[in-house]
């Protein structure tokens, strides 16, 4: 059960308070009400002390600092019941070349008895004070050595409460807000999975998210992998962005502070069960990654990448039309025909084959465009532009590929809903028109 420090100091310092007006009535009260105080605060630090040892794999610190600026971070930390601390990380921040490494250093505790109990690392550890330190700029970005404040972490923590589950702190000076909770198993392993996580779910291809309510109540956060996540209502050109900072853990992340969505109240997310989005503790609020812009915006405007049709996915009539392509295109390697950027710019139907060993893209212009999540609409003008890569086919007699081209495209015009293979970082996806006549799958 877990002990709020607060509540029980109240009480001790409301005792001692009563025994001072009391002085000079009756000298012996003051004994009567300050033992009782300094052994209840005695008592608390001593059961703090046995909550932070009694944790066989230690404990998993969730560590933010004073300022918004910066991610969160995990520290690993031993107590034993000597006064010793054993911590480890592998944070950017680290020194000595370990930046990013896994790295472990001990050094001392102490538990103070101040207004209330405050954890106190009091020694140097490497682990830790390149957060605290406040002069070392070539430790920590330009930018967050303000004033001598450095990255404003904390190494006096008070006791706000704790518990076998759960221990919270506050830093005495900037405020750091830190959150322990048990280790369960090997340190070096929960980096790993950390880190693991954090490249499936925040990759640098997907950097913005949807955040749904339970009345479908949309916000977005962007650059989720940061650790400094922009919390805004829309994505492009937001009115009123504000930032929040947080870690990742191994199967999701944790925000500094509760935040909300009409009313709505999350923290921490985990990854669904079917691994298509994050959800709240409470499974209110779902984190969805934007696929949909990814695969929409790959279309539309990166190179050198083909969204190529699986044909056996094609009707028919369309499979007798790529049959025909394939043999007008006889002793040419076809990689594929797909959705490809049209001079980086706009999307296109595309062939892509092989010339030598160099692959070369042969598009007509194609409209995709977003309607709403998950969906598109595609759209053929007849009369579109053809990129000049036909030429030399037509020069070598393979003068039917472009019209079956688009005798190909002017089939594919309509609105589709798309499901992804992986909704954190797609490789192909599901293509099915909303009157559910067709269905098309795609990989690239």
């Amino acid at each position: 059960m877990s002990k709020y420090i607060n509540k029980l100091l109240t009480s001790a310092f409301v005792g001692c308070g009563i025994a001072a007006v009391l002085t000079s009535c009756r000298f012996e009260d003051e004994d009567y009400f300050d033992q009782p105080a300094a052994l209840r605060i005695e008592q608390t630090t001593a059961e703090i002390q046995k909550t932070l040892v009694d944790a066989p794999n230690g404990w998993v610190m969730q560590y933010f600092t004073g300022t918004d600026d910066i991610e969160g971070f995990n520290i690993m930390a031993r107590f034993d019941q000597n006064g010793k601390v054993t911590m480890a990380g592998n944070h950017r921040f680290l020194r000595d070349g370990n930046a990013n490494k896994y790295t472990e250093f001990s050094s001392l505790y102490q538990l103070l008895r101040e207004d209330g109990p405050v954890l106190a690392f009091n020694t140097w550890n490497d682990i830790l004070m390149p957060l605290v330190d406040p002069v070392d700029p070539s430790a920590a970005p330009g930018s967050l050595v303000k004033d001598g404040e450095g990255m404003a972490g904390d190494h006096n923590l008070v006791v706000l409460s704790y518990s076998n589950d759960e221990i919270l702190l506050r830093g005495e000076r900037h405020s750091a807000r830190i959150r322990m909770i048990p280790c369960t198993g090997d340190w070096q392993e929960y980096f790993n999975a950390t880190n693991t996580f954090k490249d499936f779910a925040a990759n640098t291809a997907i950097t913005n998210f949807y955040v749904i309510g339970p009345k479908a109540d949309t916000l977005y956060f962007k650059n989720l992998r940061s650790g400094v996540v922009t919390y805004c209502e829309r994505i492009n050109d937001p009115l009123f962005p504000t930032t929040v900072n947080c870690l990742f853990t191994p199967n999701g992340f944790r925000l500094h502070r509760e935040d909300e969505i009409n009313g709505t109240k999350f923290q921490e997310f985990r990854l669904s069960a079917d691994s298509i989005c994050l959800l709240s503790e409470n499974d209110s609020v779902r984190v969805f990654p934007c696929w949909d812009n990814y695969i929409v915006d790959d279309i539309n405007k990166k190179k050198n990448k083909l969204w190529a049709f699986d044909s056996s996915t094609f009707n028919t009539s369309q499979k007798a039309t790529y049959d025909a392509i394939l043999a007008d295109m006889s002793g040419l390697e076809v990689k594929g025909i797909g959705f490809y950027s049209y001079n980086g710019s706009a999307a296109s139907l595309t062939l892509e084959f092989l010339s030598g060993k160099k692959s070369v893209y042969a598009s007509i212009q194609f409209g995709v465009r977003k309607l709403g999540y998950g969906r598109v609409e595609m759209t053929y003008d007849p009369m579109g532009k053809a990129n000049s890569n036909f030429n030399p086919l037509v020069k070598q007699g393979r003068t039917n590929v472009e019209p079956l081209m688009r005798e190909l495209a002017a089939t594919l015009v309509g609105t589709y809903d798309l499901t992804p293979n992986s909704y954190f970082m797609p490789t192909g996806f599901m293509m099915k028109s909303v009157d559910g006549a067709v269905t098309y799958k795609l990989n690239n």
